[in-house]
């Protein structure tokens, strides 16, 4: 139903017959010099009584929308004819020929005063809703008994007193508040008299709502309004804004349509809800005010569908069926149909119908939901074919792992098998009866963290689930959880702290655990310098290939959970007196000597010492390229950097004591470049 202005009170006085237009007019010039209310002065002309201008105030309360002004209507059900009649729209000749017309064409007599130009589609609209309330038992204001309150003749407290008795009684209660003695006669025949003049009022406003009715497509409205009556209007510009009835319209510039009363608003977007006003100006170019808005819903439907059970899903027992649904503005409610019949409504994500198929004859059944928005446009899902098949047979169900009576720590993944009849739904991991986790896919797996419980002995069970809501459960698996937190103890034995070393020196630890040491680590300096996996934990140190000086030795223990304990550090002098004087033998492996290369080619040698080599050196035509210091000593020799021609190579072995040793040289071609010049 459309909004419509704020009806003026004189308007309603006139329209109810309260009082006469040349009272009215009387009132409205004093009103303009001593700036009152409109109903006080008519008060103070003794035109109203206090008590009567409280009513008409009311109907104007409630004619600020159609909705609540239809609302309004008293007293006993007239026919549409009747009410048209009443108000002073048609006469008792017109009513006649229209209901000749009625009986010649076969319409509805609405229809007809519309197609002969009686009444709009919206003032036809307001009268059917006006009609229907007229019986609808409401408290609203132009009730009998709320205008006796509202006008002082009774009390609250006495109304429901009356109400009460009229249950009993069956009387009317005009009757029953008379009977009562909380009124004089006179008195509700003066309220009644009140109560029909509001009706004339409420009528008279639906049946002024002629100005501008509006029909839409998706992206289009078509607007028409009656024309104005002023003689200086000379054109009409519509006004429209979306999403918003408030004035003034902050929406695109206005239309002028000049003397047009109907006009096409295009490329409108569906997704928006659109407000129309039309306005009046003068050759001055001065506007009027807005007339009634008109309001056009979005209309962009919502989007929904099942997300459970899915299609060619197999159930049974009661179906937990779940939709989801978006729109542009919002979802008011959701649907669910069976085979087409609607079961459930759900306002509220989410979205849920619990379907109860134990009745069901076994088969396929079609699941299908509708979305709606609150501008009434629907959404329709994509059909879901399931196949019900209730049962009572439990499926059957097995741990499979871990073993029975198997120690574990860590991260533990519990596995079970399931089987059944019709189809399993999920499978439920229990550790001493409490709930871990619950999968419905298979395979069915749980990962269990132990970490998170204390070391000791568990039950471990698992339950699975039919569609009916059958349960097998599975034999107990009993584990002992044992989640190792300690870390060893290591003590480094030798060498001593403070003591000078020199050559080979073996260092060793001592390390024990609650479980189980799996290595022991020995650090010179904080640097990895050697390893050991058994007892007696150990390792000969070189001393030869660092230099004379200070060193902190250091030893790590670990288990294997990965605990880590380290040793006390020792720090010892190494002092190696230099008296090697025997230079180390070299001698280059490949390239082969006189041999062509290219590309990226890669240079080997050899050497031995009597003490140790600590490097390689490797040299092209006297020049230093790279060296290696493990065995086997090699460098890549990228000869493509390198012209064509021919190249002397050789290499250096150094030991600890800064003896040196030269290799015979090796002589190689470089060719990188063909015939026609270019690189290989």
């Amino acid at each position: 139903m459309r909004s419509f202005f704020r009806r003026a009170l004189g308007q309603i006085l006139i329209d109810g017959k309260f009082v006469s237009r040349r009272a009215l007019n009387r009132a409205l010039e004093q009103q303009k010099q001593t700036h009152e209310l409109l109903g006080g002065v008519l008060v103070r002309m003794g035109v109203l009584s206090p008590s009567d201008i409280g009513a008409p105030l009311m109907v104007q309360e409630h004619l600020t929308s159609l909705e609540d002004a239809v609302k309004l209507a008293a007293g006993q059900r007239q026919l549409l004819g009747a009410l048209l009649v009443q108000s002073g729209k048609i006469t008792a000749r017109q009513l006649d020929e229209a209901i000749a017309e009625q009986h010649r064409s076969g319409e509805r007599l609405g229809q007809v005063f519309v197609r002969l130009g009686m009444l709009t589609e919206l003032q036809l609209k307001g009268l059917l809703d006006l009609q229907h309330n007229q019986e609808s038992p409401a408290s609203n204001p132009l009730r009998l008994g709320e205008l006796l309150v509202a006008t002082g003749q009774i009390s609250r407290q006495q109304l429901d007193q009356a109400l009460a008795r009229q249950k009993q009684t069956g009387q009317r209660l005009g009757e029953v508040i008379v009977s009562e003695g909380f009124a004089r006669k006179s008195q509700i025949n003066h309220v009644v008299r009140l109560q029909k003049l509001c009706v004339n009022s409420v009528l008279a406003a639906i049946l002024s709502m002629g100005a501008m009715t509006a029909t839409a497509s998706a992206s289009t409205v078509s607007l028409q309004w009656d024309p104005s009556a002023d003689a200086s209007v000379v054109g009409y510009k519509v006004h429209y804004q979306a999403d918003s009835q408030t004035t003034p319209f902050l929406g695109p510039a206005p239309i002028d349509v000049q003397t047009a009363t109907t006009a096409s608003v295009a490329n409108l977007d569906p997704s928006h809800s659109y407000s129309f006003a039309v306005t009046a100006y003068d050759a001055s170019g001065i506007e009027s005010t807005y007339s009634n808005i008109v309001s056009v819903p979005e209309m962009q439907p919502p989007v929904t569908s099942i997300t459970y059970p899915a299609t060619s899903t197999t159930v049974a027992g009661v179906v937990s069926v779940t939709a989801d649904a978006t729109d542009n503005v919002g979802v008011t409610k959701i649907e669910f149909y069976v085979n087409g019949v609607l079961k459930a409504t759900d306002t509220a994500s989410p979205y849920v119908f619990s379907w109860d198929t134990t009745a069901l004859a076994p088969g396929s059944y079609t699941l299908m939901t509708k979305a709606y928005d609150a501008a009434g446009n629907v959404g329709q899902s994509q059909s879901v074919t399931v196949t019900v098949a209730n049962d009572t047979q439990a499926p059957t169900v097995s741990v499979t792992s871990p073993s029975n009576n198997l120690t574990v720590s860590g991260s533990v993944s519990i596995a079970a098998s399931a089987t059944d009849n019709v189809g399993v739904s999920r499978v439920d991991f229990y550790v001493n009866n409490a709930l871990l986790g619950s999968t419905n896919m298979a395979p069915y797996t749980y990962n269990w963290n132990t970490k998170t419980v204390a070391n000791g002995v568990y039950n471990i069970t698992a339950k699975a689930y039919d569609a009916a809501g059958n349960i097998g459960q599975s034999q107990i698996t009993t584990v002992n959880v044992f989640n190792d937190v300690t870390a060893p103890v290591v003590t480094l034995t030798s060498p001593a702290g403070g003591s000078t070393v020199s050559g080979t020196v073996a260092l060793t630890a001592s390390a024990t655990d609650n479980v189980g040491v799996s290595k022991v680590e020995f650090y010179q300096s904080n640097t990895l310098i050697g390893t050991s996996s058994a007892a007696p934990y150990s390792f000969s140190w070189n001393t030869a290939l660092v230099a004379n000086g200070t060193y902190t030795i250091t030893a790590k223990a670990y288990d294997a959970a990965g605990n880590v304990g380290a040793s006390q550090s020792a720090t010892v002098t190494v002092s190696n007196v230099t008296s090697d004087t025997i230079a180390p033998l070299a001698w280059l492996t490949s390239p082969a000597n006189n041999s062509i290369v290219s590309g990226t080619v890669t240079i080997s040698g050899g050497g031995t010492d009597n003490v140790g080599i600590t490097r390689m050196e490797f040299y092209q035509n006297g020049k230093l390229m790279g060296s290696s210091s493990t065995a086997p000593y090699s460098y890549s020799w990228n000869t493509t950097a390198y012209p064509d021609g021919s190249y002397t190579l050789t290499a250096k072995t150094y030991d600890a004591a800064g003896n040196v040793g030269q290799s015979a040289s090796t002589y190689v071609t470089v060719k990188n470049t063909t015939r026609t010049g270019k690189k290989k």
